[in-house]
């Protein structure tokens, strides 16, 4: 207590003992008037009692969050480090399993808090009720005319146009060409402009003496390489003017087996012939390597990939690596890619899950994913320094993302995607006709939709 205060206590204290003395009618002598040293005691014993405790502060929530082992994955781990509001656990399980894990985990009506799933599976969700609807929470927390509208539609609305939202974007992703500086200059090449040019260079590079291989992607059709191979011919099928089907009348059968997509399976049947031994079986990790290695001289692949050529430690060939867009052809499409995070409808902390996400879409935590190699959906992010600098590929992301297509979304996708992946595979690595495999992925995904939209 300070000693100004101190002397106007005492001086109450005084003060107070006078009035007493002075209105008492008793006839009792008075008591002797406190002295200033007795005063002095009782301020002291009034200064020393304790404080009353304050109330010990909330718990923190624990939350967990589900995605599949990749780069992104590890680097939301170390985003959500930062975040003061919850204990967050971020699960990166193999992506074979990602889709079991996530739908097994919603029949048991538990798992994560958070789960990070594909554009495609929203429908699947959303009609199981296995996730929140999140229109409301968006529309008052995020500015959703910041968004690409591509990412808003893809990474949570269902049905499609409804404006109803049950996910928002965590990683925009697309794919990029990514090759070999030094190869392209001593042959005199540029980064190629159409697909077709892309095959010509690929096969002058399978022919010649500057390296063992042309190019090389995810062609792998198994279940465990999960949509691998159906993304990488997709944007090829999309750009020589194919379409994988007609989303209002859900006719597959004549639109898929089109001359458009025979050309794209044809194409892709000798832009598979430059690349290495062995390639029909490659994912991610195989695709990478063959770049890294410097046995091949160029891939697509999604941008997510991207640190793992900047890493000169694991990727010998990295000082040699340069970036440009995946081209076109008759059109310009480029494969979507990337995820949206939603609230499981299971969890017992929804409150602090939606309280998260408010936090991960804001705009200097989106830049924070930005430095972490992630990539934002909110176009303020896209267009700043800070997302510009971070990384050297990154100006070509906000260039591509504005490209992007995704298929079907629908419950029925996993029933789709597997003939797709089958004979999609088989064509292409030489074991099966183009025309059949097509003919054949037709007629087993319009039986599927038939019987599951028999009105269309």
């Amino acid at each position: 207590m300070s000693t100004r205060n101190l002397r106007l206590m005492l001086l109450l204290i005084f003060s107070l003992s006078f009035i007493l003395i002075a209105c008492s009618g008793s006839q009792e002598p008075a008591e002797e008037p406190v002295t200033e040293e007795e005063a002095a005691e009782t301020v002291e014993e009034v200064a020393e009692e304790p404080a009353e405790e304050p109330a010990a502060p909330a718990e923190a929530a624990d939350l967990s969050i589900l995605w599949f082992a990749w780069q992104p994955c590890e680097a939301l781990g170390e985003l959500a480090g930062q975040y003061d509001g919850a204990n967050v656990t971020v699960n990166c399980v193999p992506i074979g399993d990602w889709y079991n894990t996530t739908f097994t985990d919603f029949a048991a009506q538990g798992g994560a808090d958070l789960v990070v799933m594909d554009s495609q599976w929203i429908g699947e969700a959303v009609t199981g009720g296995h996730v929140l609807n999140l229109t409301s929470f968006m529309q008052e927390n995020l500015d959703l005319d910041d968004y690409v509208p591509a990412a808003l539609s893809a990474y949570g609305e269902y049905p499609p146009n409804a404006e109803e939202y049950y996910g928002v974007a965590l990683q925009g992703d697309t794919q990029m060409l990514v090759y070999r500086t030094d190869l392209f200059e001593e042959a005199g090449f540029e980064p190629p402009a159409t697909w077709s040019e892309l095959l010509e260079q690929a096969q002058q590079f399978k022919e010649g003496d500057l390296v063992e291989n042309g190019f090389v992607t995810f062609w792998c059709g198994a279940v465990a390489c999960y949509d691998t191979m159906a993304t990488a011919w997709n944007q090829m099928a999309w750009s020589f003017g194919g379409e994988l089907w007609d989303s209002e009348t859900y006719q597959i059968e004549g639109v898929l087996n089109s001359p458009e997509n025979l050309t794209a399976v044809e194409f892709a049947q000798d832009l598979f012939a430059t690349g290495p031994e062995g390639a029909a079986n490659f994912g991610f990790d195989e695709t990478v390597g063959a770049i890294c290695s410097g046995s091949v001289a160029m891939t697509t692949i999604w941008f997510g990939f991207g640190p793992a050529f900047l890493d000169a430690e694991g990727c010998a060939q990295a000082p040699n690596l340069g970036f440009a867009m995946v081209p076109g052809e008759v059109e310009h499409v480029i494969s979507l890619g990337g995820m949206g995070i939603s609230v499981s409808s299971y969890t017992d902390n929804q409150e602090a899950a939606l309280d998260f996400v408010n936090w991960l879409q804001s705009v200097e935590t989106q830049e924070e994913w930005a430095k972490l190699g992630g990539f934002s959906a909110r176009q303020s992010v896209l267009a700043s320094d800070t997302f510009a600098n971070a990384a050297p590929y990154n100006p070509i992301f906000s260039e591509s993302y504005l490209l992007v297509k995704d298929f079907w979304n629908l419950p029925e996708y996993n029933a789709l995607l597997e003939p797709q992946m089958e004979f999609l595979n088989l064509a292409i690595s030489g074991q099966m006709d183009a025309q059949e495999a097509l003919d054949e992925i037709a007629l087993i995904q319009q039986e599927i939709l038939d019987e599951a939209y028999p009105d269309k």
